[in-house]
Order: structure tokens, then sequence, then C-alpha cells
């Protein structure tokens, strides 16, 4: 293999690591640059990634106790109204809609439908057990 066609291999690696660690677009062509002379360089450090995602988890399960509270709200509803817990329309209607937005901002739509799938599904049952307590016998 020529030495042209490896450094082009190299600095299309390089650009998409530069994708992938978040740099932004107006600093790409420079990272990609110093990525193409050392793909190292513009690797972030795990210890550094793992923090960042260890803020986003606790930024999720705020998100979640909230989701929790407004949830509480909804079954005092439908135990007032004796409605059921599952809606598959308005599922239906919300999955949609998330991958949409997901697709919308660059998240494989997949990945959105397939957590807010799962959320729907958690809190489903914690309705389902408050609307119920009594296990059928």
């Amino acid at each position: 293999m020529s030495s042209g066609t490896g450094n082009g291999l190299l600095s299309t690696l390089a650009t998409r690591r530069v994708r992938w660690c978040g740099v932004g677009p107006a600093a790409r062509d420079d990272a990609a640059v110093t990525a193409a002379a050392d793909p190292l360089a513009v690797t972030p450090d795990l210890a550094e990634s793992r923090r960042r995602i260890d803020v986003l988890d606790d930024r999720l399960i705020e998100v979640l106790a909230d989701r929790a509270r407004v949830v509480a709200d909804v079954v005092q509803y439908k135990r007032a109204y004796d409605l059921g817990v599952v809606d598959r329309a308005r599922e239906d209607r919300v999955l949609a809609d998330v991958e949409r937005r997901a697709e919308k901002i660059g998240l494989d739509p997949r990945i959105a439908r397939q957590v807010i799938r799962a959320v729907i599904d958690a809190f489903a049952l914690i309705e389902d057990e408050e609307l119920d307590p009594e296990p059928a016998s």
C-alpha cells in the first residue's frame, strides 16, 4: 500500500475519532490535522470520560425521580377515574415522537426508543402495583 493511501486512511480514522470524542465542528479541522500526526493526541482520558458519563447518569437519575413524582399524580388520577395502567395508543405516539426527535439531533433512534420503552415499562409496573396493591390469588 502506498504511503498516500495509508495517510488517507489514517486521516479518515482520525477524523472519525475526533467526531466520536465530541470535538465541536469549529475545532474539527485542526483536531483532524493533529490526529493525523498523532492519533492518540485527541483520544480523551478514559477516567475523564467515565467521570463525564457518571455526571450524565446522575442527571438521568434526577430526571427519573422527577418522572416518578409525576407518575404518582397520574396514579391518583387513574385511581379517581378508574382508568387502566396501559394506554398503548399513547405509548406508540410517544415512541414514534421519541424516534423522530432523536434522529433530528443525531442520536440513533433505536437507542432513544429502547431507553424510553424501558422507562415506560418500569413505571407501568409501579403504576400497576399502586393501582392494584392486592396480589391476585
